[in-house]
């Protein structure tokens, strides 16, 4: 039986590969690395944490650093997605068995996503890891889809500001979606990591809870923000249209990249609520509406 032991992890000091590394060291179950291309980042991680240089435009100085690990976790920022493709090869060639790429988000898997270009490169690196699984089957890939990030930060801000009182609602503002935080994206790691075969070679697709963005205002409300609200309403079809015209004219702006992904998570059957979940397996437990209203409190009291 396959067991996992060592664990690198890239883009550990982000807002999703932070928590993973600190609940891979809370288990009690791995040894972990960060691997990094900024050598003076030793000092960020605790000393139980292995920090090694690299270079991630070289195959060569992945596979070494890479050598003896068991899995590699990808938590690399959105802007740098295409800089797996060496991390893919160099995972294969070195005997990693389980990567997870960065391709936290919306299901990817859903065809009307596969057509945006803004996620042609987190597909073209999931694609890279099914082909080397295919020529090497000793190694193994598994993706997470979490739909949309929640927390008291920006993360809430993108869906319903509720400090600032302001949300643009979009088809209505009652389609379900699934929202997750990072410790729950963390804990799906862990999850992946302790069940290889159930896991292997696919996404597992997980939510901390199902809400909408009416029901993040009406909460919002209930705490005391029961006025001054400044509403805007949209459709996520203009919203698409809107982003493909512009992103044909050149225009790449977060403007208009919120546009693909808010089409992509609140448009109804567009994947961003998930009707059959990985939760139990991966150890997920969720959030009640309670624990909603206390995230959304943090946020209104920031």
């Amino acid at each position: 039986m396959t067991t996992i032991k060592n664990v690198a992890v890239v883009g550990a000091a982000g807002k999703i590969g932070r928590p993973i590394v600190d609940r891979l060291r809370a288990s009690e179950q791995f040894n972990v690395t960060v691997l990094t291309r900024d050598g003076s980042r030793q000092h960020d991680f605790p000393a139980d944490v292995t920090v090694k240089t690299v270079d991630y435009d070289s195959i060569e100085s992945l596979e070494s650093a890479l050598k003896g690990q068991d899995a590699l976790v990808s938590a690399m920022a959105f802007e740098a997605i295409h800089m797996q493709k060496n991390l893919v090869d160099a995972a294969a060639k070195s005997g990693v068995k389980r990567m997870i790429p960065s391709e936290y988000g919306n299901d990817l898997m859903n065809p009307k996503l596969a057509a945006f270009p803004i996620y042609q490169p987190k597909i073209a690196i999931r694609q890279r890891c099914e082909e080397k699984a295919a020529e090497n089957p000793s190694f193994s890939w598994t993706t997470i889809h979490n739909a949309s990030f929640l927390g008291p930060d920006w993360t809430l801000d993108f869906i319903v500001d509720v400090k600032n009182r302001t949300a643009d609602i979009k088809d209505g503002g009652d389609v379900l979606f699934c929202a997750t935080t990072y410790d729950d994206i963390a804990q799906a790691v862990i999850g992946i990591l302790t069940h290889l075969d159930e896991t292997a070679n696919r996404p597992v697709r997980i939510s901390s809870i199902n809400t909408t963005q009416n029901e993040l205002i009406a909460i919002a409300k209930e705490l005391g923000a029961t006025e001054g609200w400044n509403l805007t309403y949209s459709k996520t079809e203009d919203l698409e249209s809107e982003a493909l015209r512009r992103w044909a004219e050149g225009d790449h702006s977060e403007e208009v990249i919120a546009m693909f992904i808010n089409r992509a998570f609140i448009g109804k059957g567009w994947g961003g609520y998930f009707p059959v979940l990985d939760n139990e397996m991966l150890g997920i437990k969720g959030l009640n509406r309670e624990e909603l209203k206390a995230i959304i409190k943090l946020a209104m009291d920031r």
